[in-house]
């Protein structure tokens, strides 16, 4: 039997969910919703999604599993309703805007005995995952130090993102991952009251070494780099195209979009195994934490 999908929200990032799950033999997109209709009349034709809903209830009546790809500020109302309807629900990163909404969701999700996960999508990009597993090997050695700084370039849209709750928790994640926790110790973000567009942290490793992490939307030239300091070796990379390291045998390098809309495959394939009992995927304990990580650094920038 096939597992049916409804898409809430059609996006740039909802169209690599549904580009890759559309080619799958096991997965049948039965639904779309979005408040625009005529958005969600092209996504539809351009998928094979029979059903264009006008509301989220008719979108997850004939489905198993939500997907959601919408604007931040609507995750949590949205993930709340679908996961009342019995749905398994995926949530893109930013899950919610607080701990508070975090547990609300969990609690949700136990109650209707259903799947719960957010798109901890960094994770899965092959670069970072190379790292990761040069960390759990030994290969560099005890990590020293993280530097993270990430400047995109946003596609035109009608909503406002977050820097701190949206990229630069994406790295935060990835510190946490590898190095078992971080400890906030600073934060700045910009402008400081509203959505923060630019934001700056300074975290603390359970070993003693700092985490940074920058990431602005106001930046003119785009950039992306990570730096990784261990006792034995250093590595850098994009996150999305290359690996480099002064040890020659960690080297990589790929397209970037591929990797992308590969990571984001593979997400999905291990969250819907998980709503199939197959296999486990991201825990939304890691989800909380990273929220209740983040909401520290928040309080930070308001001292």
């Amino acid at each position: 039997m096939k597992t049916r999908i409804a898409m809430i929200g059609c996006g740039a990032v909802g169209a690599i969910h549904a580009a890759g799950l559309a080619a799958a033999h096991d997965i049948e997109l039965v639904s779309v919703y979005s408040p625009d209709a005529m958005i969600s009349e092209s996504f539809a034709s351009r998928y094979g999604i029979p059903n264009i809903c006008d509301s989220i209830h008719s979108a997850t009546r004939e489905a198993d599993v939500a997907i959601i790809c919408s604007p931040s500020d609507m995750h949590f109302d949205q993930a709340r309703e679908c996961l009342r309807a019995g749905l398994h629900t995926l949530i893109e990163l930013p899950a919610c805007s607080s701990a508070y909404e975090a547990t609300e969701l969990g609690l949700e999700a136990n109650k209707n005995g259903v799947m719960l996960g957010c798109a901890h999508t960094a994770r899965y990009l092959e670069p970072y995952v190379r790292i990761r597993s040069a960390i759990e090997a030994g290969v560099i050695g005890e990590v020293q130090a993280i530097s993270y700084v990430r400047y995109p370039q946003l596609r035109a849209r009608a909503w406002t993102d977050n820097a701190l709750r949206h990229h630069a928790a994406h790295a935060a994640d990835l510190a946490v991952q590898w190095c078992g926790g971080m400890e906030a110790v600073a934060c700045i973000v910009h402008p400081d009251g509203g959505l923060p567009q630019s934001a700056s942290l300074l975290g603390r490793l359970p070993g003693g070494g700092p985490v940074s992490v920058t990431v602005s939307y106001e930046a003119r030239v785009s950039r992306s780099s990570m730096e990784v300091i261990g006792t034995r070796h250093s590595i850098n990379t994009d996150g999305f195209s290359y690996l480099q390291s002064d040890l020659k045998k960690l080297h990589f390098s790929g397209d970037a979009e591929k990797m992308y809309e590969e990571a984001i495959r593979q997400q999905d394939a291990e969250f819907l195994g998980a709503c199939r009992g197959s296999n486990r995927y991201v825990p939304w304990a890691d989800t909380l934490a990273l929220t209740q990580l983040i909401d520290r650094f928040e309080a930070l920038s308001h001292p």
